[in-house]
């Protein structure tokens, strides 16, 4: 079924220009990521985890397609759809049991393990849940072709993907009673984690428009929104042992690494992500009760001071408040504020990139 979205050639070939301008340092202005949609009746906005393993592909993808043709993209945003199972869903790839909640997808221990030493990470061509994120990923490309960016899916972090497997509080206590089961750990999810990136980007980067995860950031070719959210209950100490090894192979396997920097739990650790040459930039999210991103402006400096590129999520008023502050240069901007009118939009972009 094709799709008619409010998208040309012209402006990918803009899209494309502007992004790789902004990676080599060479834009004046923030790259600005902002979405309307004309209101829309029936639709399910649910991860994919809530339908069952048999529900037709094309009933999920008639409903994304209804979103997509009904969305207005302002400024740098581009029609991109990612393949949403949860946050780091390679713990079902390994086994893990899984269940849906309206806000979330939980990944289970597995059972039968009662050590680090019972799990053995392995590859399985035939579990399901890998099987149905290649067969959703692989039927999106074929429907949309060039005309939408099929975004790979969240594979995850190294020790968030154990700590599903392992339960968060246990591996908590492993950190400290048996740290060379969870060394050996992290560096065999670290191969597994490439393998299915490059088997997903494999079918992804058919489409030849670039590539794109669960974040808004656009890159030309291997990209990725690396994480590691449970650094938030570890020292700088462990982080350095158990994560940086993990993220400093996948950078060197990327040509577009990010890194997700979620909460101010792991601002303890920021020093030692800008010290890895290869990440491109941060991603700073402020965490829930927390103030957005335009209220940490000593932060956003210190990451873009660093060489590092940096991405926040603002609404209009921060955004302006960033660029009046700091100059736009260096950030993206994605703009999230669900009263604006499409000519409220436009005008927002033109006011943005004037006042730099």
């Amino acid at each position: 079924m094709s799709i008619k979205v409010k998208f040309d050639e012209s402006d990918w070939q803009r899209i494309e220009r502007d992004w790789n301008a902004w990676w080599a340092g060479e834009l004046e202005r923030p790259l600005v990521v902002l979405e309307t949609i004309h209101p829309i009746s029936g639709i399910d906005w649910s991860q994919f985890t809530k339908f069952g393993l048999d529900t037709p592909v094309d009933a999920i993808l008639d409903n994304w397609q209804r979103i997509h043709e009904a969305t207005h993209f302002h400024g740098d945003a581009y029609p991109k759809w990612w393949v949403n199972f949860g946050p780091g869903v390679m713990a079902a790839f390994l086994g893990s049991r899984v269940s849906w909640t309206p806000d979330t997808t939980w990944f289970w221990p597995l059972e039968g393990a009662d050590s680090l030493a019972d799990i053995r990470p392995t590859y399985d061509p035939a579990n399901p849940w890998w099987l149905r994120v290649q067969e959703m990923t692989r039927r999106a490309v074929d429907r949309w072709q060039d005309q939408v960016l099929v975004g790979i899916t969240d594979i995850g972090g190294n020790l968030d993907i154990l700590a599903s497997l392992r339960g968060s509080e246990q591996l908590l206590l492993d950190l400290t009673d048996d740290p060379e089961q969870v060394d050996r750990l992290v560096s065999e999810i670290t191969p597994l984690w490439l393998r299915y990136y490059d088997e997903l980007e494999a079918v992804t980067s058919q489409a030849g428009r670039g590539n794109a995860c669960w974040g808004p950031v656009w890159s030309p070719g291997k990209g990725y929104m690396l994480q590691c959210d449970f650094s938030y209950m570890i020292s700088p100490r462990m982080f350095e042992r158990f994560v940086m090894p993990d993220l400093v192979a996948c950078c060197e396997h990327l040509d577009y690494a990010f890194y997700h920097l979620d909460g101010k739990g792991e601002l303890p650790h920021l020093d030692q992500l800008l010290s890895i040459e290869r990440l491109r930039g941060i991603q700073w999210q402020p965490g829930d009760g927390q103030p957005m991103a335009e209220a940490w402006l000593p932060l956003l400096a210190k990451i873009r001071d660093a060489g590092k590129l940096c991405q926040i999520y603002v609404n209009a008023e921060g955004a302006l408040t960033v660029q009046r502050e700091l100059g736009g240069k260096g950030f993206l901007m994605h703009i999230v504020d669900e009263t604006l009118f499409p000519e409220e939009a436009d005008a927002l972009i033109e006011l943005l990139r004037a006042s730099r």
